[in-house]
Order: C-alpha cells, then sequence, then structure tokens
C-alpha cells in the first residue's frame, strides 16, 4: 500500500525530506511544505494520509479538512500545537517524538544553572570591560549550598537531576502526577510554591496545557526570592512572562536562563526579557546537537510510518 505523507513545515532543517524519505520507504509519495497557518497546512496537506509537523498549527478545524488523514507526528516532545483531544475524536493517531534530546536538554539546563552558579556573565563581562577582581560579583556558593529544583520528574527532568546531583548539587523535585518509586531518593515536594521556597535554581521540564500555562506565576518567583535563578528549557508560556519581567525588575528574583519564550522570535514582554541584564537567552536550542536533529527527523518519520502501516485506511 501506497501513502501520501506532507511535511508541513521545517525551516532550517538541512536537506527537507532526504532523511524522513529514507525512514518512510518506497512506497511513500512525500510532500515538503512551509506551512505557518491553518490555511497554508490544509493547502499543502490535501489528500494527507499522514503528517510530519514542526510548529504548524494542527487544529480541530485543519484535522476536519483532511479527511483522508489517519496519523501525524510532531517533530519533537511538545505537542502544543497539536489538537490531540480532536484528532484523538476523529481517529487519528497523535504522536510525538520524546526521547530525541533527552542529553542535550538536560545538559543544557545545567550548564546554564553552573554559568549562574558560577557568576560566569557578570565576571566575564567585568574582565571585558577592564576589570580584573574577584570582586566583580558576588562570590559564588559551595555546591553543596546550593540547591535545585526540578519541575516535571520525565525522562529530560530526571536525567537534568542526575546531571545536577553529579556535580554536588542538592536535588529535590516536584510532579504530581507521578508515583514515590520514580524519584529514586530525591526529595519530593508536595507543591511547586514549597519547590520554589526550597531552592536556588528552579528548572521546568513540563509540557505546556491548560493545567501548565502561566504555573511559574507571581507566587512562585516570590518563593523562589532574591537569590533565585529561573530555567526555562520547556515552554515558553509555562512561565507568566509579565511576572517575571517585574520581579526581575524590582530584584524580587535573581536571574532567569531561558532557551524559550511564548513568541519565537521573541517580541513583546518576551523581547524586554531577552534584553534584561538578568537574563540569559538562547535561541530555542537546549535540543540541540550534531546527532538530534538527525534522529528526531528519522524517529519521526519511523513512528509515522509504524503508525500507519497499524491504522487502518
Amino acid at each position: 500500500m501506497s501513502y501520501r505523507v506532507v511535511i508541513t513545515d521545517c525551516f532550517g532543517y538541512p536537506e527537507p525530506g532526504v532523511i524522513e524519505a529514507e525512514a518512510l520507504g518506497d512506497d511513500v509519495e512525500l510532500v515538503i511544505g512551509a506551512a505557518r497557518t491553518e490555511a497554508e497546512v490544509l493547502d499543502v496537506a490535501a489528500g494527507a494520509d499522514g503528517l510530519l509537523v514542526n510548529m504548524a498549527p494542527v487544529t480541530a478545524a485543519v484535522l476536519d479538512g483532511l479527511p483522508r488523514l489517519r496519523a501525524l507526528v510532531r517533530y519533537g516532545v511538545g505537542m502544543d500545537n497539536v489538537d490531540v483531544a480532536a484528532a484523538g475524536e476523529r481517529g487519528i493517531a497523535a504522536l510525538n517524538v520524546p526521547d530525541y534530546c533527552v542529553d542535550e536538554v538536560a545538559h543544557h539546563a545545567v550548564a546554564m544553572i553552573s554559568a549562574v552558579a558560577r557568576r560566569l556573565v557578570p565576571f566575564s563581562a567585568g574582565v571585558r570591560g577592564g576589570a580584573w577582581s574577584p570582586t566583580l560579583a558576588d562570590p559564588p556558593l559551595p555546591v553543596g549550598d546550593d540547591p535545585v529544583g526540578i519541575v516535571g520528574f520525565g525522562r529530560i527532568g530526571r536525567k537534568t537531576a542526575a546531571l545536577a546531583a553529579a556535580l554536588g548539587h542538592p536535588v529535590v523535585a516536584f510532579d504530581p502526577y507521578l508515583p514515590d518509586d520514580v524519584f529514586g531518593g530525591i526529595p519530593r515536594m508536595a507543591s511547586l510554591v514549597e519547590l520554589a521556597g526550597a531552592v536556588n535554581h528552579l528548572s521546568i521540564h513540563v509540557p505546556l496545557d491548560d493545567e501548565t500555562r502561566g504555573v511559574v506565576n507571581a507566587e512562585i518567583l516570590a518563593a523562589l526570592g532574591v537569590s533565585g535563578h529561573l530555567v526555562n528549557t520547556a515552554r515558553g508560556a509555562v512561565v507568566d512572562q509579565e511576572a517575571l519581567l517585574a520581579a526581575l525588575d524590582a530584584g524580587t528574583v535573581g536571574w532567569a536562563s531561558l532557551d524559550v519564550f511564548p513568541f519565537e522570535p521573541p517580541a513583546g514582554l518576551s523581547g524586554a526579557l531577552v534584553s534584561h541584564p538578568r537574563v540569559t537567552a538562547t535561541p530555542h536550542i537546549a535540543y540541540l546537537s550534531t546527532a538530534s536533529l538527525p534522529r528526531l527527523r528519522q524517529f519521526a518519520a519511523r513512528r509515522l510510518r509504524d503508525a500507519l502501516a497499524a491504522t487502518p485506511s
């Protein structure tokens, strides 16, 4: 049986479709699109049996306009641009790739923690400005006195916890959905506000959904406190941007390291955060390595191929 598979969008991917075509096999007609809107998705995906989706919106209206669609796979972990519930109601398999960049994101988060813990940004800025003194920034804490909190204890959260603990940081965690035995001896906090009040570095590793949108709010930031450091490599909208900017301006939070923003490239509040003197920003690249993107594309295509084979036509 042959399938029509559409890549809705793959901006920035080298040699678009090459890795996917090899993983999908010879019985697939592969179409490569550059969709950014619902209308563009509908246009490029007409007649598709399967979709490979990056950031394009796949809403209920899009799904209704694709009557042949049987399965889709999002390039990545998060599914916030895909209406998963609507797909399920229509008998369409909606899948992600949860395991392609666990090491990369965890290492990125811990690198952000270490950079702030060791005061690398102010020390480097002082030296570039012609100064040379150990008083260019506050002295770093001993690592054993510098606790890290992990919000969300899935694959990436657990890996981040292991790396931070290996460096000597005390590590605590919060995740209301997992059984106690998953935590493996890591102390488990009863609430997010309790976790924020117990640590210096708060690292976010949760998906974006109705429960997590804006969950890092003014209350959580106040609990994190003046010496606190917020690390977000998950989804930008998990953090209340207005509350974070206000806390940074007031000095009630010490630093924020952000790889993700609600709008990318950042604009508005997100743009103000990027330019803030106590923010380290990276361009949504925590997932990135020489191996991760090829792995993502291969895994996504294989998952789609298997889902189509398992789904009645």
